[in-house]
């Protein structure tokens, strides 16, 4: 009966393990918080900034985009999705992330936010809500 009730008090801790890693990738929010739209962009850079590509793709970047990448262009593929980021994240994409970040303004909603730059009128950081995370967004135009 004791074992009974301690597999059964451990499933919840095993569930929380298996949900906490994607792509093989486990969750980190100690080392890259995502509780609020400016935590997670800087937790973006500094992931960007430790080479953890692949933490930013699983974790940090919109599931659901990530996902339909993976699954749609690359077969399923994680890792090609992990190549193609790094190879978009050249030095001139890094430095107006982190300018976007140190200077930018924030427009912050209920489950979006938006971070401009007034010499830059081409693009936005777009970080979007999600089951109580915020996430990096691939949409960077100005305007939807």
């Amino acid at each position: 009966m004791r074992l009974i009730c301690l597999i059964y008090l451990c499933c919840p801790v095993f569930a929380f393990a298996q949900d906490s890693s994607r792509y093989g990738v486990a969750l980190d929010t100690a080392t890259y918080p995502q509780a609020t739209a400016k935590q997670t962009l800087a937790s973006v850079l500094k992931a960007i900034d430790a080479g953890k590509i692949d933490y930013l793709v699983a974790h940090l970047a919109d599931p659901s985009f990530v996902d339909d990448r993976v699954k749609r262009l690359y077969g399923g593929k994680f890792t090609e999705q992990v190549q193609d980021t790094t190879i978009r994240l050249d030095p001139p994409t890094v430095k107006l992330l982190k300018r976007f970040a140190k200077e930018g303004t924030w427009t912050i909603g209920k489950t979006s936010a938006i971070v401009s730059l007034d010499d830059v009128r081409d693009r936005v950081v777009r970080l979007v809500l999600k089951d109580g995370r915020w996430f990096f967004s691939h949409d960077s135009s100005p305007e939807r």
